[in-house]
């Protein structure tokens, strides 16, 4: 991802309801507040903005993935599974042997589970309203990155 791709992902985001918002003091302490370019990828369709992801790094040894979203109009050509191998791939490269995972959709849950060999391991209470706003937690999920073939 380039600085410049920045006003595009946002859209994107914001069409699942992940945009990145700003604290205020209703809400201190928002589930997403930025997009930290560094460690995103986009998917593109010629000049166009298509997918998205993400990840934070926690320690050493561990990172969170953050925001993956692909433009509706393109479900189905893999292009997420494509943006979260080459998130975990990296990760793996800089030596991440544990990656969580935060997620609320019931077959988003399941992809992790089936495709990568995540786990559930708990859920956390959503700050407010993001992603399905329906659902007020995240099914945590973790990856041993180190037995992960990608």
């Amino acid at each position: 991802m380039n600085p410049h791709d920045m006003e595009a992902v946002i859209e994107l985001l914001a069409k699942w309801n992940m945009a990145p918002v700003q604290a205020t003091p209703e809400l201190p302490d928002p589930e997403r507040d930025s997009v930290n370019v560094e460690h995103s990828f986009v998917a593109l369709d010629a000049d166009r903005i298509v997918g998205i992801c993400s990840y934070i790094i926690i320690s050493h040894t561990m990172a969170e993935t953050a925001s993956l979203a692909v433009d509706p109009a393109y479900k189905g050509k893999h292009i997420g599974e494509r943006l979260q191998v080459a998130r975990l791939k990296e990760m793996k490269g800089k030596g991440i042997k544990r990656v969580r995972t935060e997620t609320d959709r019931p077959e988003t849950i399941q992809w992790y589970l089936r495709k990568f060999g995540y786990h559930v391991v708990g859920k956390n209470k959503k700050k407010h309203a993001f992603s399905l706003p329906n659902i007020d937690h995240w099914t945590v999920l973790e990856l041993d990155l180190e037995s992960c073939e990608l």
